[in-house]
């Protein structure tokens, strides 16, 4: 038996009969990764995406309310249905099997107390309604389909069925409540002076007003499909690692209560790839993962130069299997910093797309559509810079942002300058960025890899080296050795104390309620 299917060994005796019966020992792969949760609704969420995509680039033209509906209202992923019953005599278990009409259509999302009167049901079969625009309601609960029977007990007709979906627009709008005093939130937050910064950039290019109140169709096009995926979903996966890293630092012991945290990484991961990326650089996806493959085209950064994938994913797909590992054995702050590394990593292709578009405005003079494509990474990434030197954010702002009358006039080399000046504070490299491909190896003029300059040499004689290597030597080794232990041992008992601490405050907080977590369907 393999270590993973000993490990869901280990947990099914904790579990209620019906989660035994949708446990499987095996789940979809998301691009190289194996998940240990069944996050498979998680990663229809770039079918949305899809969708909204191609609500855009119809022959006739965008079609932007289409494409409003699906970013609002969902359609492929999350799909659940909050139901009005007659108050019940008796509780309800949290995944019990509900049935109506003797087809078995889903489980129950959480536990209902006697006397309620709304149970919340995940659906397994087919139900795609929402914003899509076709839908399929063949696996859906109805007012005339008889009577709802969960786990055996009959409840009743419903009187009211609402089906809800996971939205591409959940994922800021619900920001403020699920990330506040998140690492990498909280200075996008600053930055932007609110929780929905992403959902209020997309419906500014769905509606044609505040950012984009002076874009052309071109430009709102390229302001809300870059900006749903790698702004929206971006700062989501990073949130699904840190409600991992909290859930885990909960204390829960192992085996019963390894599934939260795992759970929460694999959506992460569902998040980050999709459910249409087969990975190695083939063009079939919509969210992080096929950025970063299609960037590396472009700056020679993948596996083989510009072909074959690209080393970014390579990495990620690398840590965040390590950190699966780790949370799987309960390794709660060693999570910490794989999160961090994946999130300088998932920075690269947003400098690389917002350069690539930096040239294309400020080098070859093209207009609006490359505009709004600069405009959308760039904005996807200045809080990060930002937070590293406002000066050089300010540069990158006042040439790139949607918003500026005379796009890129202070020249190329100065933007891309500004972005290199930050690279060491991002924990990204010259070499991870690469340089603007014509073709093969060469590299557009101006547009090349920067280098790191190295730091100057001091001549020393023989005999001075000589004298003072040994010295040298055993004085660097020793003091290298002392505040190695030192420093490890305070940064991980700070590290401990600090996310204890916010576990803590995310498991309860005024009033005794959840922070963090809501009950909103859109998680």
């Amino acid at each position: 038996m393999s270590a993973k299917m000993l490990r869901v060994a280990l947990l099914l005796p904790t579990l209620g009969a019906s989660a035994q019966d949708a446990r499987k020992l095996s789940y979809d792969v998301l691009a190289g990764y194996e998940p240990s949760t069944d996050v498979s609704q998680h990663s229809y969420i770039d079918k949305d995406q899809k969708e909204l995509e191609d609500n855009l680039k119809k022959a006739g033209g965008p079609d932007w309310a289409a494409a409003k509906a699906i970013y609002t209202k969902g359609g492929n992923s999350g799909a659940a249905a909050v139901m009005t019953v007659a108050a019940l005599g008796a509780d309800l278990p949290k995944g019990g099997t509900v049935e109506q009409n003797g087809t078995n259509l889903g489980y129950m999302k959480k536990a209902a107390g006697t006397g309620a009167t709304s149970i919340t049901v995940t659906y397994t079969g087919t139900c795609r309604e929402g914003g899509l625009a076709v839908q399929d309601l063949s696996g859906c609960f109805t007012l005339g389909g008889g009577n709802l029977i969960v786990a055996g007990s009959n409840i009743g007709v419903p009187t009211l069925v609402t089906n809800k979906y996971r939205t591409l627009a959940g994922f800021s709008t619900a920001a403020e409540t699920k990330m506040m005093g998140q690492e990498f939130f909280v200075p996008y937050r600053a930055y932007y002076g609110s929780g929905d910064y992403a959902n209020q950039r997309v419906m500014a290019g769905l509606d044609g007003d505040g950012i984009c109140s002076s874009c052309d169709d071109a430009a709102r096009m390229e302001i809300v499909k870059k900006t749903t995926a790698y702004m929206n979903v971006w700062m989501y996966v990073i949130r699904e690692m840190e409600d991992a890293i909290f859930d885990c630092q909960k204390g829960c012991a192992l085996p019963s209560c390894n599934d939260d945290p795992v759970h929460a990484w694999d959506e992460a991961v569902a998040f980050y790839a999709g459910s249409l990326e087969s990975g190695g650089g083939t063009a079939d996806g919509s969210l992080l993962h096929q950025l970063a493959d299609k960037r590396c085209e472009n700056f020679g950064t993948c596996v083989s130069g510009s072909t074959g994938g690209s080393k970014v994913n390579q990495e990620i797909l690398r840590q965040f299997k390590l950190a699966q590992d780790k949370l799987l054995k309960g390794k709660c702050i060693e999570v910490v910093p794989i999160k961090r590394r994946i999130v300088e990593l998932m920075s690269v292709p947003l400098v690389q797309g917002a350069l690539r578009y930096a040239y294309k405005v400020g080098e070859q003079g093209q207009g609006s559509k490359a505009q709004a494509e600069g405009a959308a990474f760039s904005a996807a990434i200045l809080p990060r810079v930002a937070a590293c030197d406002p000066s050089k954010a300010a540069v990158i702002a006042n040439n790139m942002n949607i918003e500026v009358a005379s796009k890129m006039s202070s020249g190329f080399e100065e933007v891309k300058e500004a972005f290199e000046a930050t690279y060491a504070c991002l924990g990204i490299t010259c070499e991870d960025v690469g340089g603007l491909l014509v073709t093969g190896t060469e590299y557009y003029d101006k547009a090349g890899p920067c280098t790191v300059p190295q730091p100057t040499q001091t001549t020393v004689t023989k005999t001075e080296e000589a004298d003072s290597t040994l010295l040298g030597l055993v004085c660097v080794v020793g003091i290298i050795l002392v505040c190695t232990m030192v420093g490890v041992a305070v940064f991980f008992r700070l590290r401990a104390s600090k996310y204890q601490k916010m576990a803590e405050g995310f498991a309860i907080g005024a009033g005794g309620s959840p922070v963090g977590k809501t009950s909103e369907l859109a998680v």
